[in-house]
């Protein structure tokens, strides 16, 4: 259990570190706090390496899993990437269709994945109890 409660602070550092790239990259971007390509590129390198580490610090974390708790987070996870799927694609066809007027953003449909995770880990812990 403190193994665990090290990865997961470990895992919170990376998430967190990826959100502020992320963020600082995106805000600098479009407020113009530079204008050369070449420091969005580097941005964007550092961002996608942050990434990775996140990734890798999940894998980590899921190593000190036990059984239950790696079977809620499958079940979130699959029904996350399923939904993701299903509803990204109507959300941009919808636009394509001209059932809706403004061309879908990515940001909403983050939203929507991260939303939809945390709700069905919510879920599943209590089901599972």
């Amino acid at each position: 259990m403190k193994e665990q409660k090290k990865h997961t602070k470990i895992m919170l550092a990376w998430t967190l570190a990826w959100i502020v790239s992320l963020a600082f990259l995106s805000y600098g971007v479009n407020y113009s706090l530079w204008d050369n390509l070449l420091i969005t590129k580097i941005g964007l390198l550092i961002n996608l390496a942050i990434g990775v580490g996140m990734i890798i610090a999940n894998k980590n974390l899921f190593k000190h899993y036990d059984e239950l708790q790696k079977q809620i987070q499958f079940e979130a996870m699959a029904l996350t990437l399923g939904l993701a799927v299903v509803v990204g694609i109507v959300y941009e066809i919808s636009f394509d269709f001209g059932v809706i007027d403004s061309e879908p953003e990515f940001e909403y449909l983050v939203f929507f994945i991260s939303f939809t995770y945390i709700t069905f880990n919510i879920i599943n812990s209590r089901r599972y109890k």
